[in-house]
């Protein structure tokens, strides 16, 4: 038996529902956990600061992982942040354009667009609560952890494999590139992904892998859910990870996640291989 001390979830299509809602009970839930003595990890590619708006009754209980492990932070502090080189990021803002694709910069403080992108603000605030809109994406000054690609026809796979993969240091690149949904392409330093996130934040605790739970449902939480033991793909998610991935949890739709939190709270943290569906 593991006793399990750090549960980390991904947000959209995994712990939000359809209506990209959290689901009911969550921060009864939450604090059951604590009181075993579980921690509970957001981990998102929405910023920090959006993150904060989406748990106002829960910043001294839920680490923020935010902008697909570019920075976290707990009870205020920040853990970490991977800030990327200006020159990098404007590479990729120049990139973007060239391909007639919609360029985001992920400040730390707000994220950053060009004014004829304005048109998408609605979608860019499901995610960046704080968007300004400037004439030249490559002439911004601010501190950024994250580049992302906005793709409104629901191609970002195929925009991967055409350019933003050569970017990715798997491929000779210079950063850590990862489709993030249908719609989206994100881009951090080299290293920076969900898994690395979770595994300082599990070091800076002294929490080690096998006391790890995580829940995800697409190919920027694959490494999240390979870091943790207990990694879960959620019933909705990207068939193709089955096979790298231990777990499978019941659909976003079921709240599959909540499904597995109870569970895990009804055996008081302790719980082995077998309590669970195998992914593959």
């Amino acid at each position: 038996m593991d006793r399990i001390r750090l549960i980390a979830s991904d947000m959209d299509a995994t712990l939000l529902d359809e209506y990209s809602q959290l689901p009911p009970k969550f921060t009864e839930t939450i604090r059951a956990l604590a009181g075993q003595g579980i921690l509970f990890a957001a981990a998102s590619g929405r910023p920090l600061y959006t993150l904060e708006t989406m748990f106002p009754d829960l910043l001294e209980e839920i680490i923020l992982i935010g902008d697909n492990g570019g920075a976290a932070r707990w009870k205020g502090k920040d853990l970490f942040v991977s800030e990327m080189p200006a020159e990098g990021w404007r590479q990729l803002a120049r990139s973007t354009k060239q391909a007639g694709d919609v360029g985001l910069l992920c400040g730390l403080q707000a994220a950053y667009a060009e004014k004829q992108d304005e048109k998408y603000d609605k979608v860019f605030k499901n995610f960046y609560t704080r968007v300004e809109y400037v004439d030249d994406l490559t002439a911004v000054e601010a501190a950024a952890d994250k580049f992302t690609v906005y793709l409104p026809n629901d191609d970002s796979q195929k925009a991967f494999d055409r350019i933003y993969g050569a970017f990715h240091t798997g491929n000779g690149g210079a950063f850590s590139v990862a489709v993030a949904g249908r719609n989206w392409v994100d881009v951090m330093n080299p290293g920076v992904h969900k898994g690395a996130a979770l595994a300082k934040v599990g070091a800076l605790l002294s929490i080690p892998a096998d006391s790890m739970m995580a829940f995800g449902d697409t190919y920027n939480d694959a490494e999240m859910l390979t870091t943790a033991k207990y990694g879960f793909l959620m019933e909705n998610g990207s068939g193709s990870l089955r096979a790298q991935v231990p777990f499978l949890a019941p659909s976003h739709r079921e709240y599959g996640v909540m499904q597995v939190l109870k569970q895990v709270l009804r055996q008081n943290g302790e719980v082995s291989s077998e309590d669970f569906t195998k992914a593959h």
